[in-house]
């Protein structure tokens, strides 16, 4: 049986070489730039409004909402369907909440103002694209396509009125981002 008396010095021997070899190895690795790695490419951009322009449209939308007397939550989304802003006014319910970014992605999607994608809802080629976003898109009125340079960016949607106080919503947002991505 072993004592600790023998056990410890065959522990301290390993330990200083282990640091020994590290020493070595710290001692013969480049640290030039010239032997690093490059970093990884940048991804491409994503045409979307900027999140500025966004939160102005918010504030537009909600400036609408309170003139209609009615509490929204609004979504705006790149062409990708990524959110790029979002806020639910104070009384706002939460279902608002995946409504308007429903609604918003299937803006974006088809590049349609909501409202126009109902009859469509039923079909094969939308079944399809909703279930590969887990079926998240709404069809329903609420929803504007954004668009710079007659191209889809990306889509703003609200929810938490009757269909067409929520399309009033987004395009009160939509105006205020026209203004700042140029129609």
């Amino acid at each position: 049986m072993k004592t600790l008396t023998t056990i410890l010095p065959t522990c301290a021997a390993s330990v200083s070489l282990l640091l020994a070899a590290g020493a070595a190895l710290a001692q013969t690795t480049p640290t030039s730039s010239a032997h690093r790695p490059a970093p990884p490419p940048k991804s491409a951009t994503v045409p979307r409004p900027s999140l500025d322009a966004s939160l102005h449209a918010l504030q537009a939308s909600f400036a609408k909402a309170h003139e209609m007397g009615i509490s929204v939550s609004c979504a705006i989304l790149d062409v990708r369907g990524d959110l790029v802003a979002f806020a639910r006014m104070d009384d706002a319910s939460f279902l608002t909440v995946s409504l308007a970014e429903g609604k918003a992605l299937a803006s974006a999607m088809f590049g349609l103002p909501s409202r126009d994608l109902g009859r469509m809802a039923a079909s094969p080629l939308f079944a399809s694209i909703n279930a590969s976003v887990q079926d998240r898109m709404v069809p329903a009125q609420g929803a504007l396509p954004v668009l710079r340079d007659h191209r889809v960016i990306g889509a703003i949607g609200c929810s938490g009125g009757a269909p067409p106080q929520d399309e009033a919503a987004a395009e009160a947002g939509l105006g205020a981002l026209r203004d700042a991505v140029g129609h």
